[in-house]
């Protein structure tokens, strides 16, 4: 579903959390609203999400510092909950953000209790959007505040291809976008083949890349955090061939013939796999 995103005032704002407020299960909130009208009117801005007119989502985005954005609150009536309203305001407030030329978010929320799963799922959502803790360490008592960093290609690229999403231009299923990737990677091939100078063969590149982030994102997989995994698969599995390298004497693997790497590599996969 496509929604209308526009800015309201924080009189309307008020309004909109007071109902969405009245549909929640009683709990205790993060900030105090009252903040919301308090601050000066040029350092913070109220997103609505609206479907035919009613609104029905809410994102209040603070500028507390000249390279920093904070989401002050975030609601969505409970009959919208995960239809992808949430991830539509997220994405308005990254454009406005990004046209601020603000260079973090931030975000402070409850570290995830299993007792409470409105809190798991809202701190898996920022999650799920890029922002990571703050401190590694934390209790259940505390309030923990996220950042994602905004100033990145990558972040720019997401951001087009969701806007693009939104617009109704998208790839209408999986295949299509494997057999663009595919034929991205003959591209390529065929660059080095013909020798094309550097610039052109930068630019397949850089299609094959976009080709993957949006096979990413098509599936529902936000691309942060798959490239999360991957380092964490990669770093583990590094480390692994390391350790395997000094069992068998070896300092460095640089000059060592393409069948001991191959070889290595596999193993290394084993034992990650077993831990």
């Amino acid at each position: 579903m496509i929604y209308n995103i526009e800015f309201i005032s924080a009189t309307s704002a008020l309004e909109l959390i007071a109902t969405i407020r009245s549909d929640w299960v009683k709990r205790d909130e993060v900030i105090d609203l009252d903040e919301l009208v308090t601050e000066a009117a040029d350092l913070q801005v109220y997103l609505a999400a609206r479907v035919n007119e009613k609104p029905v989502g809410l994102l209040n985005l603070k500028f507390p510092y000249s390279a920093n954005a904070h989401i002050g609150w975030l609601g969505v009536l409970p009959d919208y909950q995960g239809q992808g309203v949430r991830t539509s305001l997220m994405h308005a407030a990254y454009v406005y953000a990004k046209q601020q030329q603000v260079q973090t978010m931030t975000v402070a929320a409850v570290p995830p209790d299993k007792e409470n799963n409105f809190y798991s799922k809202t701190y898996q959502f920022y999650q799920k959007q890029g922002f990571q803790p703050l401190l590694n360490g934390y209790s259940k008592a505390e309030i923990v505040y996220m950042l994602k960093p905004l100033c990145s290609p990558l972040y720019d690229l997401v951001a087009l291809e969701k806007n693009a999403r939104l617009f109704g231009f998208d790839w209408p299923n999986q295949a299509m976008i494997i057999e663009q990737i595919i034929s991205e990677c003959g591209e390529i091939k065929e660059a080095f083949e013909l020798q094309e100078p550097k610039e052109r063969i930068q630019e397949e590149i850089g299609d094959l890349l976009h080709g993957a982030l949006s096979l990413c994102l098509f599936t529902g997989f936000e691309p942060e955090q798959t490239l999360l995994k991957t380092v964490e698969k990669f770093s583990a599995r590094m480390q692994a061939l390391k350790a395997i390298a000094r069992e068998r004497g070896l300092v460095t693997l640089k000059g060592q013939p393409i069948e001991l790497l191959l070889t290595l590599w596999a193993e290394a996969k084993t034992r990650t796999k077993a831990v």
